[in-house]
């Protein structure tokens, strides 16, 4: 749209200022090319307004909303990565860290000697009958203790599937 025809609407519509509304209206008067415009968008905006627009029946967003139930729904892509490809990628990375490693311990010439220090410990002091039996009741104990809840919690998991 040019100029003319926009400033013609603005006035035909009446959302122009005080000052574009004199402007407009003096060039009209004077102008023949502004008055022939005003004359067509005069018609044509009388004709608009005759027209008697349709408007959707009641059912008309429930009914499209189930035409679109009914499409069919976009599958998110998935991409299938084959794993032989991570497995190379990491056996690649496993075997060089492996011949560095390996690579690094030949170059060396690093010595050990280690001797695992010696610990007197006289365990005839501290084993004896009491403290075995002390040892298996405790064990018992806790094993009857373990039993208890894992009995338990089958119960509650057979009472929640009645219900």
């Amino acid at each position: 749209m040019n100029t003319i025809e926009e400033q013609l609407w603005n006035y035909i519509d009446g959302i122009c200022t005080a000052e574009e509304k004199i402007d407009i209206e003096h060039k009209i008067a004077v102008n023949i090319q502004y008055h022939t415009t005003y004359q067509e968008l005069l018609a044509v905006h009388n004709e608009l307004n005759k027209i008697d627009f349709e408007e959707p029946s009641m059912s008309f967003t429930r009914n499209v909303m189930e035409k679109v139930n009914l499409e069919l729904k976009p599958v998110a892509l998935k991409t299938k990565i084959d794993n032989r490809i991570i497995y190379s990628i990491g056996a690649f990375f496993a075997l060089s860290i492996i011949g560095i490693f390996i690579y690094a311990i030949a170059k060396s010439n690093a010595t050990f000697d280690f001797k695992m220090p010696t610990i007197n410990f006289d365990a005839g002091k501290y084993v004896n009958a009491t403290t075995i039996q002390v040892f298996v009741l405790v064990d018992v104990a806790l094993g009857l203790l373990y039993l208890d809840s894992f009995l338990r919690k089958r119960n509650l998991k057979a009472q929640k599937k009645e219900s």
